[in-house]
């Protein structure tokens, strides 16, 4: 039996590659030292590093007999995971004008840390840490405005 973790590889490493080739093919802009297919190529190279890792993994191990399905009780969080994702992307696209990114990002991602039982404190840090960080990049080196919504009347 093939192990799984060669599959995705592969598949992970391909999807990265043609991300990266198709990412050279956006035009450049006049006055600048890069265009808008930089981020598409440093996501594409990092989804073919990742790849190529797993797939390493993969051939690294062998190929283990799947054990019979379970009996037992199945768990639901699986699918209560993807169903917040699912509702966390749809939250954020209709909620970012009206809300702003502030007010949508950091309950989205206290969420969602929560229910993958990241310790409430640490994810209430993380969720404070990584919206103002996005912030940052954003304003400070993207030099793209992201929403206030609610908050416009003390944006900086």
């Amino acid at each position: 039996m093939i192990n799984k973790d060669i599959i995705t590889g592969v598949i992970l490493t391909g999807a990265g590659a043609w991300f990266a080739w198709e990412a050279q093919s956006f035009p450049t802009m006049g006055g600048m030292t890069y265009g808008p297919g930089l981020f598409p190529t440093i996501a594409g190279l990092g989804l073919v590093l990742c790849g190529v890792m797993i797939l390493v993994t993969g051939l690294m191990q062998p190929a283990v007999e799947e054990a019979p399905a379970e009996t037992g009780p199945k768990s639901n969080w699986p699918l209560i995971n993807a169903l917040a994702i699912i509702a966390s992307v749809v939250f954020f696209a209709l909620g970012l004008d009206p809300l702003g990114f502030h007010v949508v990002a950091f309950p989205v991602l206290l969420v969602l840390l929560l229910l993958f039982r990241i310790i409430w404190w640490k994810a209430l840090l993380l969720a404070v840490f990584v919206t103002f960080l996005v912030h940052f990049i954003f304003y400070s080196f993207l030099h793209v405005p992201l929403p206030w919504g609610l908050l416009e009347p003390i944006a900086w």
